[in-house]
């Protein structure tokens, strides 16, 4: 899997969306109230600032703009309630971190116009520790770099044009000191996204592992139990219909005896294959075992559930597949009814299967 060397994201964008949205799911448990609880903080600067601040004036300035942050981490903190800001989610964390990168820029203009060069080394740690913390959040990993950037610039921007009260071995250590914890946190940052991803990639995968057949890629049968239960509960609390699909792939005993098994499983991935292309989006499609395989469809009908049949099974008569001519399988169909429990629904379509290969192969059953 490709990741983009700038911004740290996987290059497909369906892919990078699918981890974005489970990273949401993670985050919001904590980013919520970490949010509050730095914007109260954040607030309660304001002892301090009372008692280094020589004006009442400047002092009030800092205090509106500390109060107008307050206001909007709290609203902030409200919004992420709402299920529209959660998909915007790293969208509205940078915005957060910029709001604090300019409230911070105004209060320490105020303090070098009131206090000078007293305020200096400790605003520096401030710049540090917030760029620390900006790297710490869930965000686009790009936003942090060039919030983490204005931030440093307006903070040595500021103090270069009031140099004379800090001495120049300081504010060039400073100016250092900045540009490290920049560096290392940018390169973290970026790594550990990246690492972030090829962890989503790893947990995908082994979920996938868990769920589909190796031969085939089809579901397998405890995935398709799963679906099955989730679909009957379903049907059951809000009156939704599905149809019930069992399939099986005629004499392929006679193919594994004359070509061996290696012809059979090519046959049988075939199979699957070929009956992927007349599947719905929403149809949840299983390697039952051995030669069966099942269909779920959702919100449909007998009706549907017949042409899909009818439709894989002429198309698997006119395939060629390796190592033999012709192939035919035969089906069984069942549609939900009301207090139907998961045995007793595969049970139905099960014997309507058995049926059809008992009647001659090669046909769909239904009643």
């Amino acid at each position: 899997m490709k990741y983009h060397c700038v911004f740290a994201t996987f290059t497909d964008k369906k892919l990078e969306k699918e981890f974005l949205e489970y990273e949401r799911d993670n985050s919001l448990k904590y980013m919520r109230p970490v949010a509050l609880i730095f914007g109260i903080l954040f607030f309660l600067f304001i002892i301090p600032d009372y008692f280094l601040n020589p004006t009442a004036e400047i002092f009030r300035l800092i205090l509106v703009i500390r109060s107008i942050f307050l206001i909007l981490v709290i609203a902030f903190f409200i919004m992420l309630g709402e299920k529209q800001v959660q998909l915007k989610m790293l969208d509205w964390t940078s915005g957060y971190a910029l709001i604090v990168t300019i409230a911070y820029l105004l209060i320490y203009y105020h303090y070098e116009t009131s206090v000078g060069a007293s305020a200096f080394y400790v605003q520096s740690l401030a710049v540090i520790v917030l760029i620390l913390i900006f790297f710490s959040l869930d965000s686009h990993w790009l936003h942090m770099v060039v919030i983490s950037i204005i931030l440093s610039s307006g903070f040595i921007v500021a103090t270069y044009f009031r140099k004379d009260d800090v001495a120049v071995s300081g504010f060039a250590a400073v100016f250092v000191y900045i540009l490290l914890a920049l560096a290392i946190s940018s390169y973290a940052a970026y790594r550990i996204n990246i690492y972030k991803r090829k962890q989503f990639m790893g947990r995908k995968q082994l979920k996938q592992l868990s769920e589909k057949d190796a031969l085939t890629k089809a579901y397998n049968r405890g995935k398709f139990d799963q679906e099955l239960k989730y679909w009957i509960d379903l049907a059951k609390r809000y009156n939704y219909g599905f149809a019930l699909i069992i399939m099986d792939i005629d004499n392929l005993k006679t193919i594994n005896d004359l070509h061996g098994h290696v012809a059979g499983d090519k046959v049988i991935k075939e199979f699957a294959d070929l009956v992927r292309n007349y599947l719905r989006s929403s149809d949840i499609f299983a390697r039952w075992g051995g030669d069966e395989f099942t269909i779920l469809l959702p919100n449909a009908g007998l009706d549907q559930a017949l042409q899909m049949a009818e439709r894989i099974r002429d198309n698997v008569v006119k395939n060629i597949f390796s190592y033999e001519e012709s192939v035919s399988c035969s089906f069984g169909l069942a549609v939900y009814e009301k207090d139907d429990d998961h045995s007793n629904l595969i049970q139905r379509a099960d014997s309507r299967l058995y049926r059809a290969k008992k009647e001659g192969k090669n046909r769909i059953v239904s009643n």
